[in-house]
């Protein structure tokens, strides 16, 4: 009992008194060095003039008092508005389900029918993944034009490189031996997928599409800045104008929608998973 009660005190004072290897001061240096000289470049590369900033915060009193007030009578523009948004994340996040459930049949590795076709759907999602949702926005809307279908199509893409993403992990860790034993005894790919994987799949799918309409709704709201309808539009248009109670009242209204979103989405998510 006294020796291992030594040997644990001798461990503490060597731990206390470790000697670290050669050379990790001068890497831990180094790295400090490199993200300074990092910092001081991209700070002077922006040309961030401090000395404007330092004189316009003598605005800020001024602004957060106008902004100190609510306008209720916008109330009812602010809903219409919210409607919109909201529906067009459901639409644009049901229908990149759909797609994105058959996309993820085709590429998961346990399941997929043609493996090349597995990792050409694979290649496709990491490139939609790669793009943010507001460049495939502007880039439907310079074919089709800005307005709710352009916002519904490019919220679509988003969601496919996501769910498609998820959907993948999600079937991947379903069937097992299962899979293997209706190979062989000569089932159809299509009643594996209907019949063995589907059922077990459909609970982490629930899940994951939970999570992404939060997503879904933020970017909604924040496409409103190029032109798609819904309260981003309406925010935007106070902004524009300089009417201080009115962007109050609708960032309120925001933050209250998308905290009882989120209430929601993780109620679902955590039903789902019991």
């Amino acid at each position: 009992m006294t020796d291992k009660g030594e040997r644990t005190t001798m461990e503490a004072e060597m731990e206390e008194y470790r000697i670290e290897p050669a050379g990790a001061g001068i890497k831990k240096g180094l790295a400090v060095i490199v993200l300074a000289a990092g910092f001081i470049g991209s700070f002077m590369g922006l040309g961030i003039d401090m000395g404007k900033f330092v004189e316009r915060l003598s605005n800020v009193g001024p602004v957060l008092r106008r902004m100190a007030a609510i306008n209720l009578t916008i109330l009812p523009d602010i809903a219409a508005g919210i409607g919109i948004s909201m529906a067009l994340a459901v639409v644009s996040l049901l229908a990149g389900a759909v797609i994105s459930v058959i996309l993820a049949f085709l590429a998961a590795s346990n399941i997929t029918p043609l493996p090349i076709l597995a990792a050409a759907i694979k290649g496709i999602v990491a490139v939609i993944r790669a793009v943010p949702a507001l460049v495939w926005v502007l880039m439907v809307a310079a074919s089709i034009g800005f307005g709710n279908t352009g916002g519904m199509i490019g919220l679509m893409f988003p969601v496919i490189g996501y769910l498609t993403k998820s959907f993948i992990a999600t079937i991947e860790e379903q069937g097992g031996g299962a899979i293997e034993a209706m190979r062989a005894s000569g089932t159809r790919w299509i009643d594996i997928v209907l019949k063995g994987l589907l059922p077990e799949s459909i609970p982490g799918f629930i899940s994951w599409i939970a999570i992404r309409f939060e997503s879904n709704i933020a970017e909604s709201i924040s496409f409103g800045m190029v032109g798609v309808s819904g309260i981003g539009m309406l925010l935007n248009r106070a902004i524009y104008q300089y009417k201080y109670s009115s962007i109050t009242t609708i960032i309120l209204v925001i933050f209250l929608s998308m905290f009882v979103i989120e209430i929601l989405s993780n109620y679902i998510t955590a039903k789902v998973r019991k």
